[in-house]
Parts: C-alpha cells; structure tokens; sequence
C-alpha cells in the first residue's frame, strides 16, 4: 500500500481535494469522509489510465510532500488528509 497526501479545502457545497503528487487528478464530496473516498476512487481511476497509456505510476512523496505543501498551505481554508491506494492491485489489473 503507498500513501498519497490529499488537501482538503472547503466548498460552498462542501469539500473539494487534490493530490500533490498526482498531477491532474481531484475529486469533491460534501463530508470529509466523502471527499477522501471519492479522492481515493479517482486515483485508483487515474492510475489505470497513466498504465495503460504506458506510463510509470507517481510515487507518494512521502515527508517531503507534507512539508512543501504546508510551507505555502492557507490552514484557514485547507487541512491535509492521506488516502491508502494498493498500486499493485491496480497494476495486476490493468494487465
């Protein structure tokens, strides 16, 4: 399992996340819980796109994400959250 950094920021319908790492990719939901399993579906979607095209899967950046992503980060209007994503099972099944 790789662990990917989310940031949450809040909507006028709720929430809205992106991953860092994951150039391209967001997801919206109305609760945080959402919010991280809609992120959560739209990686695992991603990812099979990126294989399929051929591409390398992009790794979690781990501290290093966490700590260029909070230098900049407004904290009164995003948090930091984290989703599991088992790349191995998505690549086992893109192929």
């Amino acid at each position: 399992m790789a662990i990917y950094l989310v940031v949450i920021g809040r909507t006028s319908t709720g929430f809205s996340a992106h991953c860092p790492d994951i150039i391209g990719c967001a997801a919206v939901g109305e609760t945080i819980e959402e919010v991280l399993a809609n992120m959560k579906k739209a990686v695992e979607l991603h990812f099979e796109g990126i294989l399929e095209d051929g591409d390398p899967i992009p790794k979690p950046g781990g501290a290093g994400s966490y700590r260029r992503v909070m230098k900049d980060l407004d904290v009164n209007h995003y948090f930091l959250g984290h989703i599991q994503v088992d790349r191995r099972r998505i690549a086992a099944a893109v192929k």
